[in-house]
């Protein structure tokens, strides 16, 4: 095959290629190539051009049977006469064109297309648009974080926007809330399950026949060496941490000089420690001894058992509420001067009230006052002397109460006016102080203990050694019946 040699200028030349068919159109692109100095920024415009209408024509694919087979470009044979500089000159184009085209793909490729940013704004268009109830309950969080951080001025305008779109934002959260936390709880119940069975297991495991419950719970304490354990793990303070001693001097607390019995058996419902520590031998004896005094005697010569046993058995009185009885009768009126056969009765009622004290003291109050407006004037035993409430003292012996009250009367003292008729003076006479002597037994209705107090005798002395008895029936004198009040015993003053 022959080969012509080319001419190349200073400014321009041209590379005369043989004449092989199958290199022909290697050698119309050759032609093509430019010589001549021109500046980067125009080579590289005119190579992005040329390089985006390739990739349009390469990427719309032709059908198999219309595409020609492209012609392959055989590399055109030099002759050996050729320069090393022309060789330089026609490889230099090639390989600068081909690292141009290696960073204009990495250009293209990270250079976002039309077509790849339409595609958000086609999934922003799907997603469902917020409805008013999201957005006020979202606006209604972020006012609510404000405010944490101590920023109520930014949070009130965010306020007032959320109440506008739903007024009851507030309410919806709360119920989402709500139903979320007995959803969790309800998730949460089956993994707690197999615990208690397993810890119900080993109880019944170490029952022993014949053994009661309080040897078989000190027992098992005695056995694990703690005295309560949190059911939630925390790192907070717990009573646990306490030891023994000190958590009996609270019970001694709770029981009170005001000797709250009841708030003790509550304490002892919480877990098996306090169980044990609430049933202590010498807990029960001081309330025992506090209670009867002198008259208390022991356990063992009652036949009882227990020191506990004995002060659930034995009459006594309750403490934390007050005895309270209600009286009914009719009167008769006065008859009308004009009409003989108009005959007036009216139904009178009042009320009594017994307050005890553990230290033997008894209030008595007698009114036509409804319980709802009398019960908190009897709290303490400071009262008001102007309500009619008197003072005494009590004793029970076996199932009887006696009550003795004295109601002192004021003396008026005469005038000290100096006159010269002092003899005809006007003497006052002295008043004596009224005594009241009730006695009353304890009575037990159904399966309450202690309930009732039914009249025995009742007398007062107005003079001295002249007593006044009064006829017992059960419509003058009905029955005192318990109501408690939580506020007698919601606060102690001394341990028992």
């Amino acid at each position: 095959m022959a080969s012509n040699e080319g001419s190349v200028d200073g400014t321009s030349g041209e590379c005369e290629e043989p004449e092989d068919p199958s290199s022909s159109t290697l050698a119309e692109a050759i032609e093509k190539i430019d010589l001549e100095p021109k500046h980067p920024q125009d080579e590289l415009t005119e190579f992005r051009q040329r390089w985006r209408q390739e990739l349009e024509v390469n990427s719309t694919p032709e059908p198999e049977s219309t595409r020609t087979p492209e012609p392959e470009i055989k590399p055109a044979i030099k002759d050996k006469q050729t320069s090393p500089r022309e060789d330089d000159m026609a490889t230099e184009p090639q390989d600068e064109q081909t690292t141009f085209r290696h960073n204009w793909r990495r250009e293209l490729e990270a250079t976002p297309t039309p077509e790849t940013e339409v595609t958000p704004v086609t999934e922003a268009e799907q997603t469902p648009p917020e409805s008013e109830e999201e957005m006020a309950k979202r606006i209604f969080l972020r006012a609510a974080e404000l405010e944490r951080r101590g920023e109520p001025y930014e949070a009130v305008p965010l306020y007032r926007r959320a109440l506008q779109l739903a007024p009851d934002v507030e309410v919806r959260l709360y119920c989402a809330g709500a139903q979320l936390a007995d959803q969790h709880q309800v998730e949460s119940e089956p993994e707690e399950v197999p615990t208690e069975n397993h810890n119900q297991s080993d109880d019944e495991e170490e029952w022993i026949e014949g053994e009661d419950l309080l040897t078989r719970l000190q027992r098992i304490v005695n056995r694990r060496g703690v005295l309560c354990e949190p059911e939630i793990p925390t790192k907070e303070a717990h009573l646990s941490w306490l030891p023994c001693e000190v958590v009996a001097l609270v019970l001694r607390w709770v029981v009170g000089s005001e000797l709250d019995a009841r708030s003790l058996e509550r304490v002892a419902a919480c877990c098996r420690g306090l169980y044990v520590l609430a049933r202590d031998r010498d807990l029960y004896r001081d309330l025992c001894l506090s209670t009867w005094g002198v008259e208390c005697g022991t356990p063992r010569g009652l036949g009882l058992g227990s020191w506990r046993e004995m002060y659930i058995s034995r009459p006594r009185l309750l403490l934390h509420g007050c005895y309270i009885s209600k009286t009914t009768y009719l009167r008769q009126g006065e008859n009308s001067f004009q009409d003989q056969f108009y005959r007036p009765l009216f139904l009178v009622h009042y009320y009594r009230y017994l307050r005890f004290f553990p230290d033997g003291t008894v209030l008595m109050w007698t009114t036509p006052d409804e319980p709802v407006g009398c019960v908190p004037q009897l709290k303490t035993k400071l009262v008001k002397a102007a309500l009619g409430i008197m003072t005494g003292h009590y004793r029970l012996m076996g199932d009887k109460v006696v009550i003795v009250i004295k109601k002192s009367t004021d003396k008026k003292q005469p005038p000290s006016n100096h006159t010269r008729f002092r003899s005809r003076r006007r003497e006052v006479p002295e008043q004596h102080e009224q005594i009241f002597h009730v006695e009353l037994e304890l009575r037990d209705v159904r399966h309450r203990r202690n309930f009732q107090l039914a009249w025995r005798a009742y007398s007062i002395c107005s003079r001295r050694d002249q007593w006044t008895q009064f006829d017992i029936t059960p419509a003058k004198f009905p029955p005192f019946a318990f109501s408690g009040v939580k506020s007698y015993m919601a606060e102690a003053t001394a341990p028992l």
